[in-house]
């Protein structure tokens, strides 16, 4: 009996090397070790996989991902005090948030950013990257310019991503800081504004939480038919003076589908007649909109963190909220 259970033990034994040369055991291995590559793609692990199915060598920069910062060449913020130092503000009003991290081609395609209807087609993504980019060349030509991207989280969908810090990603995956400067040392975000008004407001007191004062110059870069809004509207209702107010227009190409003519129509009905009447948007349609565009109910921290501004920022009117209530009342040119 022991022998006939030996013997079959022995004519059912299979050796290893049969096993591990069973096209079945290779096929289940290709399998998995495919699969193990493509995880380690998804995740963005940086491997040299050279020839392996869906990975990419990372010697190409366009391949890491869109938060790779490369800490041999980039400075921190207020490198220097650079920041600090500012007396110049450069503001960049957003537009949209992002809904993307794959923001290669972030300066390219809508599928980037949650858009409103009105917004598609209209070369968006086009529009903020050469925002971002006159924004950088005016910090460029001024060492002592802060540029501010300035937007909340406004719309509920895509959670609570606000526009500021929205354009720095994308400017960071765009790679468009200059190159040799400290230019992003000196860039932050405001994440509170929820129209144009707050958008130049509260990048003023931004700006006082930096640099512990206020600018002396403010550059605003927006759409071109948005000058009126700010030139006329704003900084005046602002008290600020118009010596010290520059905008700069920069416009999407035609070619994306931007049309100036219908934009400058909407500015004028939604915007440039609601802001006539209602120079702070304290109420009516104004007031409405804050309220749709804060769907997180979130509240702005300035009356604290810039308490002489407090009268500037609970005013309503009527009229023009008097110069000396200011804290720019000193300087003159309105």
């Amino acid at each position: 009996a022991n022998s006939n259970s030996f013997s079959f033990v022995r004519t059912t034994t299979i050796p290893v090397t049969m096993v591990l040369r069973s096209p079945m055991v290779h096929a289940i291995g290709y399998v998995c070790v495919f699969y193990l590559f493509r995880r380690l793609c998804d995740v963005n692990i940086e491997y040299k996989m050279e020839g392996m199915v869906g990975c990419h060598d990372d010697s190409s920069s366009s391949h890491r991902p869109s938060s790779y910062i490369d800490q041999s060449t980039t400075l921190p913020f207020d490198h220097n005090s650079a920041a600090r130092n500012a007396t110049h503000l450069i503001i960049v009003a957003g537009h949209g948030a992002l809904i993307s991290h794959h923001l290669g081609d972030v300066g390219e395609d809508e599928a980037d950013w949650y858009l409103l209807e009105y917004q598609i087609g209209q070369g968006l993504p086009q529009m903020v990257k050469a925002h971002i980019a006159a924004a950088l060349e005016e910090a460029q030509s001024d060492p002592e310019g802060l540029v501010i991207f300035s937007g909340g989280p406004t719309r509920t969908l895509v959670g609570p991503e606000a526009e500021g810090p929205s354009y720095f990603q994308a400017a960071e995956a765009m790679k468009l800081w200059p190159q040799g400067s400290n230019v992003r040392s000196r860039t932050t975000t405001e994440e509170f504004a929820l129209d144009s008004y707050q958008n130049l407001l509260f990048s003023i007191c931004r700006f006082k939480e930096v640099t512990g004062s206020y600018p002396k110059h403010i550059t605003m870069i927006s759409f071109s038919f948005k000058r009126k809004r700010f030139e006329e509207m704003h900084a005046p209702a602002l008290r600020w003076p118009a010596g010290k107010f520059t905008f700069i227009g920069v416009n999407p190409p035609a070619s994306t589908g931007f049309d100036l003519e219908k934009s400058s129509r909407g500015e004028l009905e939604n915007s440039v007649k609601p802001f006539a009447e209602d120079p702070y948007g304290c109420g009516g349609i104004l007031k409405k909109k804050r309220i749709e565009r804060n769907p997180f109910y979130r509240t702005a921290p300035y009356p604290l963190s810039c308490p002489d501004l407090q009268p500037l920022l609970n005013w309503c009117g009527p009229g023009f909220v008097p110069v000396d209530k200011v804290p720019w009342n000193d300087y003159g040119d309105r």
